[in-house]
């Protein structure tokens, strides 16, 4: 659990951006009138996804730099990476997908979270820069 440290801590540093990105899109559908259950089941579930997607991400670069110690072939571990990423986004569109067929959610709601987690991980380098941190 101590070499997963810095991950979790970047997870948490995500999820606190994003949720405060959900709260703020949350209180703009207010003031349009047009939040509902629908628009808070979308936004949660969106953050969910979000955060969990970069948890799983960062959990799978950094078993793979571990390997890299371990292995000489950077082709097999750049291949572990990318079936991970595939089988990942695959998921979360068949989720999003059935979600949204079965109507328990907002779409808009839903996929906006997702938008959020990058500005998220651009602040967060920005942040990162500023201070002169060169770790990722």
């Amino acid at each position: 659990m101590g070499k997963y440290r810095d991950v979790l801590g970047q997870v948490l540093r995500l999820a606190l951006i994003v949720a405060v990105c959900v709260a703020v899109m949350f209180g703009v559908y207010a003031l349009l009138g047009r939040f509902d259950r629908k628009v808070l089941l979308g936004g949660l579930i969106g953050g969910g996804i979000a955060v969990g997607h970069f948890l799983f991400l960062s959990i799978t670069i950094a078993r793979a730099l571990d390997r890299a110690a371990e292995d000489s072939d950077p082709a097999r571990l750049q291949l572990s990476i990318q079936a991970s990423t595939g089988i990942r986004l695959l998921f979360i569109a068949v989720v999003l997908i059935l979600l949204f067929r079965a109507d328990i959610c907002d779409p808009v709601a839903a996929m906006i979270p997702l938008l959020f987690a990058q500005f998220a991980l651009k602040f967060i380098d920005l942040l990162r820069a500023g201070k002169g941190d060169d770790k990722p």
